[in-house]
């Protein structure tokens, strides 16, 4: 008889919008062990983000294994994301398991490790969850910056504002208590006769209550002459936007105020050092011999000049730039997706989408929550208006409905929100059949933050070749998976069907008791 631990989590956000419960998944994994004869030593449940490792119950129940590793055979969870939500996190954990002798698996979405093809299949379960979570984070970046260009700040208030609500009930920033003092500190600051230091000392004294460094950052901030900084973001350039919210100061204080704290020099801007085209790898190859970080600079021969990553004196390492590029493309080479690999685990993300939408679709009692919200809202109206309501209790109310329509609409746009995975994923396998070309093709900022997305890590040459002991997980599986269709030569069309039946029985199915 086998002896188990069982896994349970979820997080609030689960349990409220999908519905996910602990008692749900341990009625479950109690079931399926009860079928196979299993001995449960243990229960692990808890409410935490799966974005790290770093949770209690799960630290916990690491640490009896560890310790008891010879008394535990397997851990069990219901699905992989579980588990985890972090792929290269998630792969680490599993090699801790695997080699304590403790087989991790989900019994909805069983895999046997020891099949290759299957590893593929692991990074389809591992990696799903973390799209998600990328595309929802995507979605709410998206949304504070559309905020922005309306002029509505909406992230944690600064100094001197609370976050309130405007007569269409969207946020905005409104002054608070700490207001005052920060008026005060530039009309002083203003005069030029005292340093910020001795105007921070007053108002304190006063019961302004923040840090010199807090302080520090007020006086620069232009939201305070009403202004909100629009960061870059992908091709679009830092602007400055014309906030909705009550200004504290006027714009000509405020940069009155600058010119004093510059010392009467306004810095407008800072050059910053461009990396040179021609050397993408700077920085993220290290020496083998002292573990240096190369550098790259060129020296002048007979007739041209000549381009090295090289390290510091006395130690000797140097490569040619040309030897470099070369190296580095053949082992792009072999983390392009084979175009046989990517078939079929295009057929398995499609099948899991599928399997995913399916079971995750809004239920009928979503729509009716939403109508009825809407009702009453207008109901609501209607009683306020007829003088059954006072002014506070109808504002507190209404702002209750539509804090949880605006929760079910966010729940609503998240679902359809997933039928853009499935694109991701399929614009992200064609681009991993041509990594070498698509690198080459890149300019120099591109170049170095594909460089960057392969190795967690800085990287090393042995044997003209890239050492791939930290590379990317995902890259890593494909690299070995490449390497047994490319031994298979006779690899044929027959094969590719029975193949994928193996790898969908094995992963997508429910566990047969």
């Amino acid at each position: 008889m086998k002896n188990v631990f069982l896994y349970v989590r979820v997080s609030t956000d689960e349990q409220a919008d999908k519905g996910f419960s602990l008692r749900d998944q341990e009625e479950k994994l109690l079931s399926y062990c009860s079928n196979n004869n299993f001995n449960v030593i243990s229960i692990f449940k808890e409410d935490h983000s799966a974005k790290t490792f770093n949770r209690p119950e799960f630290k916990k129940m690491m640490s009896y294994i560890k310790k008891n590793y010879k008394s535990v055979d397997q851990v069990l969870f219901t699905k992989w994301d579980r588990f985890s939500r972090n792929t290269s996190e998630s792969y680490n954990k599993i090699n801790e398991f695997t080699e304590l002798g403790v087989l991790v698996n989900a019994i909805e979405q069983p895999l046997d490790l020891s099949i290759p093809e299957q590893g593929l299949m692991l990074a389809v379960y591992l990696s799903m969850p973390e799209v998600e979570n990328q595309r929802r984070s995507l979605n709410v970046k998206a949304g504070i910056r559309r905020a922005f260009k309306e002029g509505r700040y909406v992230v944690s208030p600064p100094k001197g504002y609370d976050m309130g609500r405007d007569k269409q009930n969207k946020p905005i920033l409104i002054p608070n208590k700490d207001a005052k003092y920060i008026k005060e500190g530039f009309k002083l600051l203003s005069l030029g006769l005292y340093s910020q230091k001795t105007v921070l000392i007053k108002l304190k004294g006063k019961g302004f209550k923040t840090s010199k460094s807090a302080f520090a950052r007020i006086i620069r901030n232009p939201i305070y002459h009403g202004d909100i900084i629009l960061s870059a973001f992908n091709d679009e350039l830092e602007r400055v936007i014309k906030g909705i919210h009550e200004p504290l100061i006027t714009k000509d204080l405020f940069e009155k105020v600058q010119v004093h704290i510059d010392g009467g020099k306004r810095q407008y801007q800072v050059r910053h050092k461009k990396i040179n085209k021609k050397y993408p790898f700077k920085g993220f190859v290290l020496c083998p011999n002292c573990l240096k970080p190369l550098k790259a600079s060129s020296s002048k021969g007979r007739s041209r000049y000549y381009a090295y990553y090289h390290c510091e004196k006395p130690c000797s390492t140097r490569y040619k730039v040309e030897e470099v590029e070369s190296w580095f493309n053949d082992f792009l080479g072999g983390i392009s997706l084979n175009p046989n690999s990517s078939e079929l685990l295009q057929k398995i993300i499609e099948n899991r989408f599928k399997s995913l939408t399916k079971s995750s679709r809004l239920s009928p009692k979503h729509y009716e929550e939403v109508s009825s919200i809407k009702h009453k809202l207008e109901r609501l109206q209607d009683l306020y208006l007829d003088g059954d309501f006072d002014r506070e209790e109808y504002k507190s109310t209404k702002v209750r409905y539509q804090n949880r329509l605006s929760e079910l609409n966010a729940v609503e746009q998240n679902w359809k929100n997933q039928k853009d995975i499935l694109s991701i994923y399929k614009n992200g396998l064609k681009k991993l059949e041509s990594f070498d070309k698509q690198f080459n093709n890149s300019d120099i900022d591109l170049k170095r933050r594909l460089i960057g997305s392969i190795f967690p890590k800085n990287f090393q040459f042995e044997n003209q070749s890239v050492r791939t002991a930290d590379i990317n997980p995902l890259l890593l599986k494909i690299s070995s998976i490449n390497k047994d269709f490319k031994g298979n030569k006779k690899w044929d069309k027959s094969k590719k069907i029975d193949l994928s039946q193996l790898v969908l029985k094995a992963g997508l199915e429910p566990a047969r008791p």
